[in-house]
């Protein structure tokens, strides 16, 4: 099966106070040899998640970096979709069910990979349904 997985689902994997029972329900379903799609930009959002950690004082700098490991060994795959025509698409999809440019890359990976969406977004999960997109559950 493919998965794309979003930066809310990722975090709640491997941060210890984002961990949620309900979450490790749903990761439990994806197989070991399932593909895990995320777009590019979610690389810089857990990035950013890992910054906002630090600036809160929930962890430190060196706990933090015990993260990096969890989130190598669930084996990403990276997709590198560009350019002006894929930004059209986001932006059709940004317009017509007002998500961020974020959430739609999400879910503009999702259907072209004709993947589970895999998000802890109530938006974006309402979004899925309308564009015909199954999200884990």
């Amino acid at each position: 099966m493919i998965y794309v997985l979003d930066s809310s689902f990722v975090g709640a994997q491997i941060i210890p106070d984002e961990k949620d029972p309900k979450v490790d329900k749903m990761y439990a379903k994806i197989k070991p040899d399932d593909a895990k799609h995320v777009p590019h930009l979610m690389w810089y959002e857990i990035a950013n998640v890992f910054k906002n950690i630090l600036r809160r004082n929930r962890y430190t700098y060196n706990t933090v970096l015990h993260f990096f490991p969890y989130l190598a060994a669930m084996d990403l795959i990276c997709d590198y979709a560009t350019g002006v025509d894929y930004s059209q698409k986001l932006l059709q999809l940004c317009n017509d069910y007002n998500l961020s440019s974020y959430d739609a890359a999400y879910l503009e990976l999702a259907e072209r990979k004709r993947a589970v969406l895999c998000t802890l977004d109530e938006n974006l999960v309402k979004a899925a349904k309308k564009y015909g997109v199954v999200t884990l559950k």
